[in-house]
């Protein structure tokens, strides 16, 4: 089960993908801790200056340094010298002569075949189209790099099977291959032997097991992280004390501890290097390495086949233990203990985050921010990198500084390590337990209490209807419904959790935020492209719960509208906010879901934007609200005057011709056999439409909805004398009508009848027509089709949802990739 990410990856996967990583860090821009500019005019050695301020870099991937070694500045300087600044041809033609000089060494290097190429990315991107086919299936890793991810992305169109397995799990990996390995003709794994945020390693040992066991299986790695700081010659960690598989790719950079740039791609054959050199579309296209990059590799190369390398890597390695030492001395939480150059401290949240980038710098020293989409947004972090430039004085004094200013940051955030261990799912060190939190000043002295309940009925009529009366179905009358209906059943999708937490103000005894959330069962493609959703059905049918979630989020799966409330004139509503995201964290650790969502927003300010953030919750886009506010019209003439010229044509053809071939009725006391027609009717419209992929609702639903006097039943029936020439209900929809609001929820339709009589169209528009008659303010026509309700006078209001997810946002968009090319 992968979480709703991927349900709102599917709505616009690249927009999505674009505006989540856009706010992200330019909110990180703001604050002045991303996109910086060193303002040294040279550098030498591990200082750099950045606004004025010089700091030790914790940041460089250049792990040996070598960088600086004047070896390779002077290869690179007469490089330029001897072939110009740049050589300007694709490779597919002509390659300056340190090509094959730098080719000629990477082989003695690795033992096998190299090509060259101008980035790593591009390396991906010539080999995975090349070495993978349309005949073959791709597995990866949940957290392999993103320049893979990158690379697979391409293979959408020649219709690839994609799928992901969570970080590291072998023994998934094992059953997908058992799984695939009479239907494809090869089973790819794509991994990182260094993965580059946390610094953890692939179980390389135990994919070679896998790779001699299993004839179809084969193995694409990324070592960039790996390069030169391990193993003979630096060929790397994948290859630290092991041979080249035969079933194996790799690609590897040269623009971390190499320190020249450019990527290199490693093959256990030479007709396997001679195809991609000839095939791989970067080297047919793109520009190559220039001669100032190529020197300096050349150079690097040299290095790394004499025996200097050797005390390099030493050198490093005492480096990488002292840190090590020093992270267990001063109790940092240390994401994922290993021996490699990269390590990752957790904070847990974006503001603890941003606070604690902020407080290094000011301290004089510089570290990454690990941040979404690199990581889930609940898993940032402080990520820093040791170089043989680091003196164990400065590391020592990094750590020391960083324990100091990591606890008055949480403090100051309202988070404790106990939080942090629990967000990334690690035992809680005993030294390091702490009581539980207070969220603020405010909560300290008791000025907000936070009340929980489990059902509706232990909620004071009044006190919650005074909230939530005119903001959607889930009054105190529409939540009895709702927990009727979904609960006690047989089926696990029509089983709801409910919980109700209001957050009040002690002193005034009023409520600051209140809500309500459900945990359910979601389907994973609930709102992608019913192509998607039909490919998906097919394997439902033998595997029910495919692709689904448990998700935790306000309101639920049959609601709409403004499930948090938030008073904003209260001084303390940040302060009620981080007691609910404390309740909520508590509830989805309790139900173990994936996800929480928190929705519906229609008007969000940047304060309140910037707030949900902070707090690791990322805006994602929902599907445009429809609405109808002109409801002031006398008759229906005048609805009709006010649409525009094109609605009035549409409106004159596809609904007037046909409204007085329908009797239009309200059932207040239906039969069990009108009840059983009608869900027949919604059923018909569940099948044939994809649109909004839910699981089935329950027949129990529509026979308390019937018998609800906050619910009415709008029936359309044919005339008598229409064609057929008796009534018959060909049209059903089941309409809140409690409050300003008229809200229709659920709609059936017969479409034996639907293309000749238009039932859907005249459906919408005796929907209008009841809704003013009604006297109702609004009339809320929900998701979906926006064309066809526009044409009755209704406009689309853009709704936001802002979700935390446990699982990384690669992998949700490689599922996306995966049923975008099952569809195809």
């Amino acid at each position: 089960m992968y979480g709703f990410v991927q349900i709102l990856i599917f709505m616009r996967p690249t927009n999505q993908i674009i505006e989540t990583t856009d706010q992200i860090i330019s909110d990180g821009v703001r604050r002045g801790i991303l996109h910086l500019y060193t303002d040294n005019d040279s550098l030498q050695g591990n200082l750099i200056t950045l606004k004025g301020k010089p700091v030790v870099n914790f940041g460089s991937c250049s792990y040996l340094a070598l960088e600086f070694d004047p070896r390779l500045r002077e290869a690179s300087k007469a490089a330029i010298d001897n072939y110009g600044t740049q050589f300007s041809e694709s490779r597919a033609y002509v390659s300056v002569k340190l090509y094959a000089e730098l080719e000629e060494l990477l082989y003695k290097l690795f033992d096998a075949p190299t090509v060259i190429t101008p980035t790593t990315t591009l390396g991906h991107i010539s080999n995975i189209p090349v070495l993978m086919s349309s005949a073959d299936a791709i597995i990866t890793d949940q957290r392999v790099h993103n320049s893979v991810n990158t690379a697979v992305s391409l293979m959408a169109g020649a219709g690839t099977h994609i799928e992901i397995i969570r970080h590291n799990r072998m023994d998934l990996l094992e059953d997908k291959i058992k799984a695939l390995r009479n239907k494809h003709r090869k089973i790819w794994y794509l991994a990182d032997g260094i993965y580059s945020m946390f610094g953890d390693i692939a179980p390389i040992d135990e994919i070679y097991q896998l790779l001699d066991s299993y004839p179809q299986f084969y193995f694409y790695v990324d070592d960039a992280h790996g390069m030169s700081i391990h193993g003979k010659n630096g060929r790397g960690s994948v290859l630290n004390n092991r041979r080249f598989h035969p079933k194996m790719a790799l690609g590897t950079s040269l623009n971390k501890a190499f320190a020249s740039g450019g990527g290199a791609m490693v093959y256990p054959d030479k007709e396997m290097a001679r195809k991609v050199r000839t095939c791989g579309g970067p080297l047919i296209t793109s520009g190559p390495l220039q001669p100032a990059q190529l020197g300096a590799a050349v150079a690097a190369a040299k290095i790394h086949l004499s025996d200097e390398i050797y005390s390099m890597q030493e050198e490093l390695r005492e480096k990488i233990k002292f840190t090590n030492l020093m992270l267990k001395k001063y109790r940092l939480p240390v994401i994922a203990e290993n021996d490699e150059a990269v390590f990752f401290i957790g904070v847990h949240l974006p503001k603890v985050g941003y606070n604690m980038v902020r407080r290094m710098l000011d301290a004089g020293y510089y570290v990454n921010l690990g941040i979404f989409p690199a990581v889930p947004m609940k898993n940032t972090g402080i990520r820093f990198t040791i170089t043989r430039l680091h003196s164990f004085s400065q590391i020592e004094q990094m750590i020391s500084t960083m324990a100091e200013e990591l606890g008055k940051a949480l403090k100051e955030e309202g988070v404790t390590y106990e939080d942090i261990y629990k967000a990334f799912g690690l035992r809680v060190p005993e030294e390091q337990l702490l009581d539980k939190k207070v969220a603020s000043v405010i909560n300290q002295a008791l000025s907000l209490g936070v009340f929980h309940y489990k059902s509706i009925y232990e909620v004071q009529k009044c006190e919650w209807d005074q909230v939530f009366t005119n903001k959607g179905t889930f009054d105190w009358k529409g939540l009895e419904l709702l927990e009727t209906t979904f609960r006690n059943n047989e089926r696990p999708e029509d089983n709801w959790e409910f919980d109700y937490i209001l957050i009040k103000d002690l002193i005034t005894g009023r409520p600051v935020v209140a809500t309500f959330l459900t945990t359910a069962i979601w389907k994973d493609d609930m709102l992608s492209p019913a192509e998607v959703s039909a490919n998906v059905e097919t394997k439902r049918v033998n595997d029910p719960y495919y692709l689904t979630s448990k998700v935790i989020a306000t309101g639920s799966l049959l609601t709409e509208g403004e499930h948090l409330f938030i008073d904003r004139s209260s001084p303390f509503w940040k302060d009620a906010m981080q007691l609910l995201f404390d309740k909520i964290n508590q509830l989805q650790e309790e139900y173990t879901t994936n996800s929480i969502v928190l929705r519906d927003f229609q008007d969000i300010d940047g304060e309140m934007e910037s707030f949900l953030v902070d707090n690791g919750y990322f805006k994602v886009s929902m599907p445009d609200n429809n609405i109808v506010h002109d409801l002031d019209w006398k008759s229906r003439d005048e609805f009709y005057q006010r649409l525009s010229k094109w609605s009035k044509a549409h409106f004159r053809k596809q609904v007037k011709r046909y409204e007085d071939k329908y009797e239009i009725g309200i059932e207040k006391n239906p039969s069990e056999e009108d009840i059983d027609h009608w869900y027949s009717l919604y059923e018909n419209v569940k099948n044939n439409s994809l649109d909004l992929n839910t699981f089935t609702l329950p027949r129990k639903l529509f026979a308390a909805i019937a018998r609800d006097p906050s619910w009415e039943v709008l029936l359309l029936r044919l005339c008598p004398d229409s064609e057929e020439g008796s009534k018959k209900t060909v049209g059903v929809v089941f309409c809140h009508v409690s409050g300003d609001h008229y809200i229709p929820m659920i709609i059936g339709l017969d479409y034996t009848y639907n293309k000749e009589y238009k039932i859907y169209r005249q459906a919408l528009y005796q929907l209008v027509m009841r809704g003013q008659m009604l006297g109702k303010k609004t009339i809320k026509l929900g998701f979906s089709a926006a064309i066809e309700k526009k044409k009755v006078g209704a406009v689309t209001c853009p709704t936001y949802a802002f979700m935390q997810t446990r699982d990384s946002f690669n992998a949700q968009a490689l599922a996306t990739v995966s049923l975008v090319v099952q569809a195809k």
